[in-house]
């Protein structure tokens, strides 16, 4: 199992301030995509604002190409694939703010936080500090 966090810049005028990160976990011949998006049940698997595979692993979010941030194997990953087996318990499925959040990057911050990994994301992941209870 592999775990990937991606990041891709917003559409303009944004994309020189903020990111969009989200998460990209391989297990086998599966691969899934694990993202808030702005707009509730967008397609894919959707718990409100959290939605897995609405977008293809690497796609873009309208202002550049994905990037791979960090990758993780062997037990982080697992830790990483156990929490996103329970987002439902993320506490703001039902809650979308750019900023100050919680937004995408809350999300990613909540899951790495949640599987006890320390991991800082960029200056440019507005929302990564939102106060999740």
């Amino acid at each position: 199992m592999k775990v990937e966090l991606c990041c891709a810049a917003l559409p303009a005028p944004l994309r020189v301030l903020a990111v969009h990160c989200w998460l990209v976990v391989h297990d086998g011949p599966t691969c899934q995509r694990w993202e808030v998006w702005q707009t509730r049940n967008a397609g894919g698997c959707s718990i409100g604002h959290v939605h897995r595979d609405l977008k293809a692993p690497y796609d873009g979010v309208g202002g550049g190409r994905a990037r791979i941030a960090a990758a993780w194997t062997g037990e982080q990953a697992g830790a990483i694939s156990r929490v996103l087996d329970r987002a439902r318990d993320y506490p703001h499925c039902e809650r979308y703010l750019a900023w100050p959040g919680p937004n995408s990057n809350t999300f990613v911050a909540w899951v790495l936080r949640e599987a006890g990994i320390v991991h800082p994301l960029g200056r440019k992941a507005f929302g990564r500090s939102y106060p999740v209870r």
